[in-house]
């Protein structure tokens, strides 16, 4: 009987991980949104020409995604594919971790595989390709997912890994990580004052000490100046969420005043919201005279993080511009909550037929939404049949169908123009740097373009602009770049509000010439 089992589990975690990968791979070649889906593109075959993050080029996001990818693109090639294929293996990761640890909880393995399909259906695949937001998301699932069982178990090697997953999703994105980081480090000073464990603290210490050697190491061996870390990915990140928190002086109201409405808050998230009063409902039932005591203090603790975790999802969606990448926590909430219900009401098989087919239809509804239509790039109102073959560009595209927001009614001119301006820089022998939304130029051509950003725009949440208290930190960033590289000529491909570069070159001047409709030559010259 147990061999039947565990060929049942072995079989169903294979399923599991194929079903994973191959769903994100699908989406993750259906469509694009320029500035987010090449964001790690040109970034990480930086990294392979040894070029590196806060030293060579400005991020405020995800280094590690970048380190990542260039794995990614060493082990598999400067392809397209190999790009989907991050993405998807973290779909894959994430998947397996939560059908693994659910069925620690000796969940049905059916009722696991079922939760977990369902996450894999509506984690990686709304996006389909690596993104900042989505790795910290996965990663703080993990760390939760490690402090449960750290809790439950007592195991060593999950109090010393905890703190890796910890870091690495700081280290993909800012937020949510932090938020779910400090809700894990207070329930584990909470749980160590009232079950201290002098070998699980020193362990989890000591895990804290390796990683953060491992960090140092990092900086001391790629020569990364301190100061150029603290600039960029905490300085001038605070200044955004101080904007977004409190307004400006041209924009006084704040992007979450504007956001904390019923429609936002309880309409948009109302099956996050069902799952999540179900959870503190249950959470709560513990202290009637009825049920007290039906969960244990260690399952009292873990539903209070998933409470607070669940509403720091929440916030962090909130006062980001981007679209919800959060509904699978829809299927993660709703097998936390089918465990301590199946402790409270054994018998209410109707509660978990509910249950089921809520997150059946569900994950139905959002696959539909943001998979099928690709809302999350904008192409929910674009005839995605209207596609070209990206193979067009160049053969490292392979099977992505290329179709964007901006030339979703023509991709066939979006393809030609983007293809003039290839060839136009592939044939410039001087020193050149590209500044592009399209940030797959220098991995398609293999050349070094001295890119200076992952990314550019007109609103101060990629670089500080003209009157930003952090503006004189990233002119010295972009003159020392220039200058290091003795660039000859700056190619600028796609939204023209690019241009406002020019306000950090006071000293110098230039001789524009436009390529086509979206690309332009600034040739630099002394004044």
């Amino acid at each position: 009987m147990m061999i039947k089992k565990k060929k049942l589990e072995i079989s169903l975690f294979i399923i599991l991980a194929l079903f994973s990968v191959f769903i994100n791979n699908i989406y993750g070649n259906i469509g694009i949104f320029p500035i987010d889906s090449f964001a790690f593109f040109d970034t990480a075959y930086n990294i392979l020409l040894n070029k590196h993050p806060f030293k060579d080029f400005w991020v405020t996001t995800g280094p590690l995604v970048d380190y990542i990818q260039a794995f990614f693109f060493k082990l598999f090639g400067l392809t397209w594919s190999s790009y989907v294929l991050h993405a998807s293996i973290f779909n894959l990761i994430i998947s397996l971790s939560l059908f693994s640890v659910l069925n620690k909880y000796r969940l049905n393995i059916y009722l696991c595989f079922f939760y977990s399909v369902s996450f894999s259906i509506l984690c990686y695949p709304i996006s389909g390709t690596p993104f900042a937001y989505i790795h910290s998301y996965v990663l703080s699932l993990i760390s939760i997912l490690i402090f449960t069982l750290c809790i439950k178990t007592k195991v060593n090697l999950f109090w010393f890994f905890l703190p890796f997953s910890m870091v690495a999703g700081f280290l993909c994105m800012q937020i949510p990580s932090t938020y779910i980081n400090l809700i894990l480090i207070f329930f584990l000073l909470f749980y160590f004052f009232n079950n201290f464990s002098y070998k699980n603290f020193l362990i989890f210490i000591s895990g804290s000490i390796v990683v953060l050697l491992f960090f140092l190491f990092y900086l001391f061996y790629f020569k990364i100046p301190i100061l150029n870390f603290i600039q960029q990915y905490f300085l001038f990140p605070i200044s955004m969420a101080e904007y977004r928190l409190e307004g400006i002086e041209s924009e006084p109201k704040s992007l979450l005043s504007s956001k904390l409405t019923f429609r936002s808050l309880v309409g948009h998230f109302k099956f996050i919201n069902i799952f999540l009063v179900l959870i503190i409902f249950l959470t709560f039932l513990n202290y009637s005279k009825k049920f007290k005591n039906f969960l244990s203090k260690e399952e009292m603790i873990i539903n209070f993080v998933l409470i607070f975790s669940t509403l720091a999802f929440i916030f962090n969606q909130l006062i980001t511009y981007n679209q919800t990448f959060i509904f699978s926590l829809i299927p993660f909430l709703a097998a936390f909550s089918h465990i301590s219900l199946k402790k409270y009401f054994l018998d209410k098989k109707i509660i978990n037929i509910f249950i089921l087919l809520l997150v059946t239809f569900v994950t139905f509804k959002y696959h539909n939404v943001y998979n099928v239509k690709r809302k999350f790039m904008d192409l929910q109102n674009v005839d995605l049949s209207k596609y070209e073959m990206a193979s067009l560009i160049d053969p490292k595209f392979g099977n992505l169908k290329w179709i964007s927001p901006a030339f979703s009614k023509d991709p066939k001119k979006e393809i030609s123009l983007i293809k003039t301006a290839l060839d136009k820089i592939k044939n410039d022998e001087r020193n050149k740097m590209l500044i592009t939304h399209y940030n797959f130029f220098q991995t398609i051509l293999d050349q070094d373009l001295n890119i200076p950003n992952r990314w550019y725009t007109s609103d101060n949440n990629s670089y500080p602009l003209k009157n930003h208290k952090y503006y004189n930190f990233y002119k010295k960033h972009l003159i020392r770049h220039v200058e290091k590289n003795n660039i000859e000529v700056i190619y600028i491909v796609g939204d023209q509000k690019i241009e406002n570069f020019l306000i950090y070159m006071d000293n110098i001047c230039v001789q524009e010439e436009k390529i086509n409709e979206i690309s332009m030559i600034y040739k630099l010259k002394k004044c």
